[in-house]
């Protein structure tokens, strides 16, 4: 991952997340670009052309002005936790953010999207805002979402949701050199029911593939497949989740309002969602 792209709205939980950001770009030798995207105000046909310009450019300069302000404070943010030796690059842009987003991943050959989430006030009720749920199922590529209370305190676990298919192999590769960086282990969780249970074989010729690596490997037996990956969290203390953004099922269920009820975990704990290609 050479290039990784963050949005902010300069929000106190964007800068919760730019810690994140800047961590990755680090462990990955990576540029980080660092977007902030605002909408125009929608006016009325019946206004006088040369004062809905005149508005247009009123607001420009304003975004102008604060992005410009906002700079130091992200560079501030940075040097205190070290970090100001990461690249960095600004973009201003005017338009819808998913849009954007969008366009920037392709244009700029972006390997991986940071965000924070505001807890489940976003899209459906579900726990990711509604830009980050936009962006896992839009965009093509890794998203990380960085929930508000996170504190960045090291990556020295990390669980990845597995059905031991050739993609999560692929994806476990890549889990595997972050982890390096981190000095972090992967722990593979396979939630085996009684309609879903990996071949043994297949399980086995993953702990051979990665048995050199800092990997461990645990299978679960239980109906609920959304508790054991939550209670799994708890009990093994992880600092990230990684889960593959399956067509239909799996990813969905695991980001249901109902599940917040009962588990706190989505609080604090990041979600790196990889695409099943």
């Amino acid at each position: 991952m050479k290039k990784i792209l963050f949005p902010t709205d300069f929000s106190e939980t964007a800068n919760n997340a730019l810690v994140y950001a800047l961590r990755m770009a680090e462990n990955q030798n990576a540029t980080l670009f660092v977007l902030h995207a605002y909408e125009m105000p929608v006016i009325s046909a019946t206004a006088n052309p040369v004062m809905v310009q005149d508005v247009y450019k009123s607001i420009e300069l304003s975004n102008f002005e604060n992005f410009k302000d906002q700079v130091p404070q992200i560079r501030d943010i940075a040097k205190q936790h070290n970090l100001d030796h990461v690249p960095m690059h600004f973009i201003l842009e005017e338009g819808f953010l998913n849009t954007i987003l969008k366009k920037r991943v392709k244009e700029e050959e972006i390997d991986l999207v940071v965000m924070g989430t505001n807890g489940n006030s976003g899209l459906d009720k579900k726990i990711l805002g509604s830009n980050t749920a936009n962006a896992i199922g839009s965009l093509g590529i890794p998203v990380l979402s960085i929930p508000h209370d996170a504190i960045f305190d090291g990556i020295n676990s990390i669980a990845f949701t597995t059905l031991f298919s050739s993609q999560d192999k692929t994806t476990l590769e890549t889990i595997v050199q972050m982890a390096k960086g981190f000095n972090a282990t992967v722990k593979c969780i396979h939630v085996a029911t009684a309609k879903d249970k990996a071949d043994p074989a297949v399980i086995n010729s993953w702990k051979e593939n990665f048995k050199n690596d800092n990997v461990k490997f645990y299978i679960v037996e239980s109906s609920d497949v959304e508790k054991a990956v939550f209670d799994f969290l708890d009990e093994e203390n992880i600092d990230l989740l990684v889960s593959v953004k399956r067509n239909r099922g799996f990813f969905e269920k695991l980001f249901t309002s109902s599940m917040t009820k009962k588990l706190s975990y989505h609080n604090y704990v990041p979600v790196l969602a990889f695409h099943e290609e």
